[in-house]
């Protein structure tokens, strides 16, 4: 089964490897849902418990449909996330109308983990503005949502403000091997773990491009681990890290979700030699792009 990683602050614990519901198989333009359902229900039975959609992902068609294949569980055996589409909202009307939309297309009575959706300094001002942050105060008061966080593409000053700004449940940031100094990256990490801010974390694997590195780089790893993937090498480096209690993966096909369950199956940090080599090997990968 999936190792599972306890969240201090909120008591419960989540499945390191979460499911990322923004590339699901398509056909036709429109979800593969038949496809798409066993991906999920296999997802499920191997310990996944933590699934992360949002109000844009698949034009719209992704909310609707996670609700739908999750409606066969019991509510209560697993996680759902979705997010507050920020650049949809321009005024406090907007966010309830929005917020009450996301409950009736997911099916559901509450959602475990609601996100301000893509923070950056211009969306974090206009909802202090509206009054978003009391609104959504006033939903988790009532139950509909369970724990508030954010996800976040900006630098780490803005980073840093926001996530000071209020005691925050958890936060979503893109961290992988290539990404340690962009956006939130090292010094956000620390800082949401000096906090006592659990992090769920997005393009663990660098929106697919480090599942493919170039052969010479993929030797120097199987040295080390022979049956290993490239991909499972980024999962690795990102699920070492203390503070992680999540690391979404979009997978589409039915191999990816193999490959990632084998990883997180009784998942092993990276060790010191292990960490120095992925450390070295982003070091060639930025050479040859720059």
């Amino acid at each position: 089964m999936i190792c599972k990683k306890h969240i201090d602050n909120l008591g419960i614990d989540t499945s390191l490897l979460g499911y990322g519901c923004m590339r699901f198989p398509t056909k036709d333009g429109h979800i593969d849902e038949e496809r798409a359902e066993k991906l999920l229900d296999r997802a499920y039975r191997a310990g996944i418990n933590y699934f992360d959609t949002a109000y844009p992902y698949h034009d719209g068609q992704s909310e609707p449909f996670v609700g739908k294949v999750l409606d066969k569980y019991p509510r209560d055996s697993y996680y759902l996330a979705t997010k507050l589409p920020l650049w949809q909202v321009n005024s406090l009307d907007d966010a309830k109308r929005l917020f009450a939309s996301q409950l009736e297309r997911l099916h559901k009575d509450y959602i475990d983990f609601y996100l301000f959706h893509a923070f950056n300094r211009d969306r974090f001002e206009k909802m202090k503005e509206y009054g978003v942050f009391d609104y959504l105060e006033s939903e988790k008061a009532a139950g509909r949502i369970r724990y508030l966080g954010f996800s976040f593409h900006d630098s780490f000053d803005v980073f840093k403000e926001i996530i000071e700004y209020r005691k925050w449940d958890f936060c979503q940031i893109q961290y992988n091997y290539m990404d340690t100094d962009d956006q939130a990256g090292d010094s956000g990490v620390a800082l949401a773990e000096s906090l006592g801010v659990p992090l769920v974390i997005m393009e663990p694997v660098k929106g697919g491009s480090l599942a493919t590195i170039s052969d010479d780089l993929l030797r120097n790893l199987r040295k080390l681990r022979p049956d290993s993937s490239a991909a499972s090498w980024a999962l690795r480096f990102v699920g070492s890290r203390n503070n992680v209690k999540v690391v979404l993966s979009g997978m589409t096909t039915e191999e990816q979700l193999e490959d990632n369950l084998n990883t997180f199956d009784g998942f092993e940090p990276l060790s010191e030699e292990e960490e120095t080599l992925v450390k070295k090997m982003a070091d060639s990968i930025r050479g040859r792009v720059f």
